[in-house]
């Protein structure tokens, strides 16, 4: 009892500078983890940066409303200043306004939260001895005055910038984009492209300035659609307007790269929406108030080492160390944050276009590579693996797997340990360069365009005997687009299974081709098993999760045991269509009897198996030089690039907190591909084979 006593009295006494400490401790675990969160694909980085960002307006809120009630402490005048510092936690970190998009639909909220904790810090500091009159008016009490009005204007500006950011990313671009020129009278804005006319540019600098200048096609897909059509022209030196721009596919793909990160800037920063001379002056504003506090702390640790303690400005030991700790952090984080506008691509795009003191911000991005670095950490640059048969063969034998059927968390929990992360190949963007610049010239409305095909054009330009024998693989009218994957997901490990032994070995030119494939493969079953909101709205889990029951009804040790069982069925399917296969069932978990006929009636599973006996058939036919490890790269290629164009731009937008998808980027590298940007590959044609 005596100890809860004595706690009690030490959260009494010294509560509020441990809140303070926090506060501000959380500040600038968000300035970190903030920065991270775009180019680190990782679950704990996620879980930490979460309960900063729930944490810290929480408990810059609580501290502001336990000061409050306590009123005037007499032996601690530094206290009432802390308000002041508070409102600035409140007003957050430039690089995350925002932790998910939902927080952005919040800014009302916010504004509401605004008002209230201005009063409360104007009531804290009014009741304090700061302002009373028991203060004096000598010099130490006008420093702190001032310093402590200035602080409080910083707190309440900067608060301000984060709720005008939460609201400009809330609104649609019509509502938003008001830094543009009004083209609502026009149906068409030309918009000129004069960059291969000026040499100055590095490749970085030009991928960089060309994601802003076009930004506005992500915005027309992310944002909203414009109020008006745009419409890019080549612009010759004379000033006249040429042809219409277009883009190589290469340079494209790295534009697409760039202008992710830019758009998690826009909806999840303050990068596009705050003004120069606001935050000029507020930094200005700091440093002024910081330098106020640093000669009254210094003159109150002169006064103290003099034995003077006449006028009462020997404050209390604790507090002047942690009036000191917030306000070289508070400095610290002004100058990051300042620079961080300086150096911004957003605040360069500005002046280099309009031409204004473009002479000085370049140099100065030139210096620390800003634009290598922005190209470099656009985005996460991993891609999501799951894999079908590894997680059944992990169902069987983990004991946390069946202590997750006893919670009834199976699934989620499944999903979760079996799915992890890789880099995105330079392979695999060739790949996709490749396939896009295929169906530069074909018309859109074709069903053999990339956008509409699911693999069944690929089939079709490698032969029409392949095309007659596979089709029911990737008939998107016989199919749904969960059936597709888990068919080729399928047919894809089994296939390299039977690679791996039988050619890999004599080929080993192919070994990044074959871990190519298999990523995408894996990365398609991912979006479909753990993030199905970036597949089109009419896709759904059921089939997946039908399949991981059928699989783990039967009998097998390991996932290469199940490959082997599943390629005997393949081979059985092929070789007598019509029979019946029997598996070796888990009698432990139900009578067989009913599981044959459950298989048998699995559509997906029966094509999976049997696909890859047909494509090995195939593989020991085939007499051209292309190798079917390409083909099926290709088919899941456009199988990324349908699901590309069809997910949902509110699922586009809630995956850039977590770093981007690569699936984001080929959404807007077809936006571009859709408004007849890109080149046609003079050495690739849309009738070249695989």
């Amino acid at each position: 009892m005596a100890g809860a006593v004595q706690a009690v009295h030490l959260w009494k006494e010294w509560g509020i500078q441990v809140l303070v400490l926090v506060s501000f401790t959380l500040q600038v675990t968000l300035l970190i983890f903030g920065e991270l969160r775009r180019c680190v694909d990782s679950d704990v980085l996620r879980l930490f940066t979460w309960s900063a960002y729930q944490m810290a307006d929480s408990v810059a809120i609580f501290t502001l409303g336990h000061m409050a009630v306590a009123g005037r402490l007499p032996d601690h005048e530094l206290v009432a200043l802390w308000a002041s510092f508070l409102l600035v936690h409140l007003g957050g970190q430039d690089n995350i306004t925002a932790y998910a998009i939902e927080d952005t639909k919040l800014w009302l909220r916010h504004l509401q939260t605004l008002v209230v904790q201005v009063a409360a810090a104007a009531y804290v500091l009014y009741a304090s001895s700061i302002f009373g009159h028991s203060m004096g008016r000598g010099y130490h009490s006008l420093l702190l005055q001032v310093a402590t009005i200035l602080m409080f204007v910083v707190g309440a500006v900067k608060y301000g910038e984060r709720v005008w950011a939460l609201q400009y990313a809330s609104g649609s671009v019509s509502a938003s984009n008001k830094k543009y020129r009004n083209f609502s009278n026009k149906s068409e804005y030309v918009m000129s492209m004069d960059l291969e006319f000026r040499p100055d540019f590095p490749d970085a600098e030009y991928i960089v300035f060309l994601g802003h200048r076009m930004l506005d096609v992500p915005k027309d897909l992310l944002k909203g659609p414009l109020p008006y059509e745009i419409s890019f022209r080549k612009q010759l030196p004379g000033g006249m307007l040429d042809r219409n721009f277009r883009l190589d596919v290469e340079k494209a793909y790295k534009m697409a790269e760039v202008q992710v990160s830019l758009m998690h800037d826009i909806f999840y920063t303050k990068a596009e929406s705050q003004y120069g001379v606001t935050r000029v002056v507020s930094s200005l504003a700091t440093a002024v108030a910081l330098l106020l506090l640093l000669l009254l702390l210094l003159g109150s640790s002169s006064d103290r080492h003099n034995n003077n303690n006449d006028g009462g400005y020997n404050y209390n030991k604790v507090d002047v160390a942690i009036t000191c700790v917030l306000s070289v952090g508070a400095g610290v984080l002004e100058v990051m944050s300042l620079l961080r506008y300086i150096l911004s691509s957003f605040n360069w795009y500005r002046y280099e276009y309009w031409h204004w003191h473009w002479r000085v911000l370049t140099p100065l991005r030139r210096l620390v590579h800003a634009s290598e670095w922005t190209i470099r950490y656009s985005w996460s640059r991993s891609m999501g693996q799951h894999n079908l048969l590894q997680v059944c063969a992990w169902n069987r034998t983990s004991w946390s797997s069946k202590m997750a059927v006893r919670l009834a968390v199976e699934d989620w929990w499944n999903t979760l340990v079996c799915s992890w992360s890789i880099p995105v190949s330079p392979l695999i963007k060739q790949m996709v360069v490749k396939q896009v610049q295929e169906s530069c010239g074909v018309s859109e409305t074709s069903p053999d365009h990339i956008l509409n095909s699911r693999g069944w054009a690929v089939l079709k330009r490698k032969s029409q005997q392949l095309y007659d024998a596979l089709n029911w693989s990737v008939n998107p009218d016989k199919l749904s687009l969960e059936e597709s994957i888990l068919i080729w997901h399928i047919a894809t490990e089994l296939y390299l299974s039977w690679y791996k032994e039988q050619i890999a070995s004599c080929m080993q030119d192919d070994d990044d081709l074959a871990k190519a494939v298999e990523a995408l493969s894996n990365y398609m079953l991912f979006l479909l098993a753990a993030r199905p909101n970036m597949l089109p709205p009419s896709t759904s889990r059921i089939a997946y999760i039908e399949m991981c029951y059928c699989l783990t009804s039967f009998k097998y040790t390991s996932a290469e045991n199940l490959t082997h069982l599943l390629r005997r069925y393949g081979d059985a399917l092929k070789n007598r269509p019509g029979s019946i296969f029997k598996f070796p069932y888990n009698t432990s978990l139900r009578r067989s009897s009913t599981r044959d006929v459950e298989t048998a009636n699995n559509t997906a599973l029966h094509r999976g198996s049997h696909l890859p006996a047909k494509l090995i058939g195939e593989e020991s036919q085939e007499l051209e030089s292309a190798h079917m490890l390409k083909l099926i790269g290709k088919v899941w290629v456009e199988l990324l690039c349908y699901a590309s164009s069809r997910c949902s731009a509110y699922s586009h937008v809630k995956q850039l907190s977590d770093g981007g998808e690569l699936i984001t980027v080929i959404a807007f590298l077809f936006e571009y591909l859709k408004r007849d940007l890109l080149k046609v590959n003079s050495s690739t044609s849309a009738a070249s084979t695989v």
